[in-house]
C-alpha cells in the first residue's frame, strides 16, 4: 500500500500539492483515503474538523460501492513509517492527526528528529479485531479484493508472517491474476523470468533464491 503523503497538512487558501487533504474553500476539504492495492478514494468532506471515523468510513464504503455487510471487516487507520494506529468509530481523524507527535512520543521510541518530520496518512484497510471466521464468510467481490491486496502486500513485505503453504498459495494466486493462464510450463517459466520473484514471494524467500 503506497501512501507516503500526510493526511492533514496545514490548511491554506491555496490547494495543497502534496498532502492527502487540500483546501476547497471554507466549507469543505478534499480528503484522500488510501486503500489496499495502491489506489486512493478522494472525498469532499464538510466539517472535517469534527467528522467522525464512522461518518468518514461510510463515505469510503459508498465510494467503493461496498455493502453495509462488509463494514465491520474494515477500519480507518492513521499510518506513517513510525506508527500505524487503527481508529475507533468515535475518533475524529483530523483531531488525532493534529496530536500525531504526541502519539509518537507515547507509543514509539523514535528519535526526536524523526518524530518532528513524521506525518500520517489515512488508510482504509482490514479491521484487526474482525473475527477470522466472519471474514471467511464474506462473498462480496470488492471486499475480497481489498482483503486480498492487503494480505499480498503484507506477506510480501514480511509484516504478515505465515507458513510456507500459505505464501505458496498466495504467490500462485498473485501470479495467476497478474500473468493470466499459461498453456504450458515453458511459457510460464518465460513469463516468470520477466518478472521479479519479489512480486509473488516474500522478501525473505527471494533473498535465499539464486
Amino acid at each position: 500500500m503506497e501512501s507516503g503523503d500526510p493526511v492533514f497538512p496545514v490548511e491554506s487558501s491555496e490547494p495543497s500539492q502534496r498532502g492527502s487533504v487540500s483546501s476547497s474553500g471554507a466549507r469543505a476539504l478534499e480528503v484522500l483515503v488510501y486503500v489496499p492495492g495502491g489506489s486512493a478514494v478522494q472525498l469532499c468532506v464538510e466539517g472535517l474538523c469534527s467528522v467522525s471515523v464512522q461518518e468518514l468510513s461510510r463515505s469510503v464504503r459508498q465510494a467503493l460501492q461496498l455493502p453495509d455487510s462488509a463494514q465491520d471487516a474494515f477500519a480507518l487507520w492513521l499510518c506513517s513509517p513510525l506508527l500505524e494506529l487503527q481508529l475507533k468509530p468515535r475518533h475524529q481523524p483530523y483531531r488525532l492527526s493534529r496530536q500525531w507527535q504526541d502519539l509518537l512520543y507515547r507509543f514509539t521510541d523514535a528519535p526526536e528528529d524523526d518524530i518532528a518530520q513524521d506525518e500520517p496518512c489515512l488508510q482504509y484497510r482490514r479491521n484487526v479485531f474482525f473475527p477470522r471466521a466472519k471474514e471467511l464468510q464474506l462473498e462480496e467481490e470488492g471486499a475480497l479484493r481489498l482483503l486480498f491486496e492487503e494480505a499480498r502486500s503484507r506477506v510480501l513485505s514480511g509484516s504478515y508472517p505465515c507458513d510456507p503453504p500459505d505464501w505458496q498459495r498466495l504467490g500462485g494466486l498473485s501470479c495467476r491474476l497478474e500473468l493470466g493462464p499459461c498453456p504450458d510450463q515453458s511459457t510460464a517459466a518465460g513469463l516468470l523470468r520477466e518478472k521479479k520473484l519479489s512480486s509473488f514471494l516474500p522478501a525473505h524467500v527471494c533473498s535465499g533464491v539464486g
